[in-house]
């Protein structure tokens, strides 16, 4: 898990002008709790796919909890505050779809979580429903 300090770190420089430093693949959303009604802002991954922004969260982290339904949120992303609104993909095999779809688009980007690749080039599919089952997929469009 990100410690504070770093958050702040990214936080500073994504807000910065000094955002290409950190490139296009960090940004920052700014979501309403559910709940609370408040505004939490985090540091999040981001990539892009067509006209689709994704982020991938560990299913124990709980920010993205408030995009499901659709709900609307800010990212500032290289150097832009759009509105999106979330998409939350949560049933691993659809998660294990759009891992699929990314590691398309991106290559190694597997080994961020520790999917090997079988001989065949393909992600070992064991350790892919591992990492779905670990993980969420947002997807976020320009709202």
């Amino acid at each position: 898990m990100p410690s504070p300090i770093g958050n702040y770190f990214i936080r500073t420089l994504v807000n910065s002008p000094l955002h290409p430093l950190v490139g296009k693949g960090l940004a920052l959303i700014t979501v309403t709790g559910s709940k609370t009604g408040k505004s939490i802002e985090t540091p999040i991954n981001i990539i892009r796919v067509g006209e689709t922004l994704m982020a991938i969260s560990l299913r124990s982290r709980t920010w993205w909890r408030n995009l499901r339904g659709g709900r609307t949120a800010q990212l500032r992303y290289i150097g832009k505050l759009l509105s999106v609104h979330g998409e939350v993909v949560e049933a691993p095999v659809e998660v294990a779809t759009g891992l699929l779809e990314i590691f398309a688009h991106y290559h190694g980007y597997a080994k961020f979580f520790n999917i090997k690749s079988n001989p065949d080039g393909k992600p070992n599919s064991r350790e892919l429903e591992r990492a779905a089952s670990e993980h969420v997929l947002i997807k976020m469009r320009a709202a």
